[in-house]
């Protein structure tokens, strides 16, 4: 699938960025260029009313570098990337060695038990996927599904964006609903198609926020604490140029 329009840059968060709810979010740093060092950064932090991202430091931030982040090239090879805490963020590097489509991949499984058992509510275990892409130069991506919740974007006929989901290795299921969040976090619902695929037009330049959800139901314990479910999240977000919003293919 090719990105030949725009740059990817992934976003990972716990919810949406509403009001000033705070957050955590991945940022890609980079030129695009062979040779040249690409940085990721996971913060945290929130969104003001007027759209813009403020990093915070604290607790939330030492439990970023939770996250497991690794780097696969458009053969299918993984390499784990370290992280590094800076004074307000976690980052880790890598320096593309051929043209292509990067994917960077994430997952956080440590994280603690929502207990509402005080009050009545369900106990859910969360556990969250990270995913964007990384190009240089021209190439295809990988479309091979990585993980178990899974989202490749691309671009699509007269500007349209691409959005292909994944469960379990597999496409999802036809009318599996899919939520995009716009630049100003105002949302819009996507329903897959028969091959797992849905598509949206990017009206303004920005960072958009593509999200699948999934529930098991399966219960369990984590770290002495019982859950009724488990909450599946992949979160896969997107910087889109102006050029693209004007663009017809």
């Amino acid at each position: 699938m090719k990105l030949s329009v725009f740059r990817v840059i992934l976003l990972f968060i716990f919810m949406p960025f509403a009001g000033n709810a705070s957050a955590y979010w991945m940022e890609i740093k980079g030129s695009g260029k062979l040779n040249e060092t690409a940085y990721i950064q996971v913060c945290y932090g929130n969104i003001d009313e007027f759209s813009i991202r403020h990093r915070d430091t604290g607790i939330e931030l030492d439990r970023a570098g939770d996250f497991e982040i690794s780097l696969q090239d458009e053969n299918g090879n993984k390499t784990a990337l370290p992280m590094l805490k800076k004074a307000d963020c976690w980052e880790a590097a890598f320096t593309p060695s051929h043209n292509g489509v990067y994917r960077i991949l994430g997952i956080n499984d440590t994280h603690e038990v929502v207990d509402r058992s005080k009050t009545g509510g369900k106990n859910i275990r969360p556990i969250d996927y990270l995913c964007s892409a990384y190009v240089v130069g021209n190439g295809n991506m990988n479309s091979t599904p990585a993980q178990q919740l899974d989202i490749i974007v691309g671009t699509g006929k007269k500007g349209l964006i691409s959005v292909k989901a994944f469960k379990d290795g597999r496409i999802a299921e036809p009318k599996t609903s899919l939520r995009v969040f716009n630049p100003e976090n105002w949302e819009k619902e996507l329903i897959t198609n028969e091959e797992g695929e849905a598509f949206f037009k990017p009206t303004m330049p920005g960072l958009y926020i593509i999200r699948e959800d999934w529930e098991d139901p399966s219960p369990g314990n984590y770290k002495g604490v019982a859950y009724k479910a488990v909450r599946h999240r992949c979160n896969y977000c997107l910087q889109v140029e102006a050029s693209a919003i004007t663009v017809k293919q």
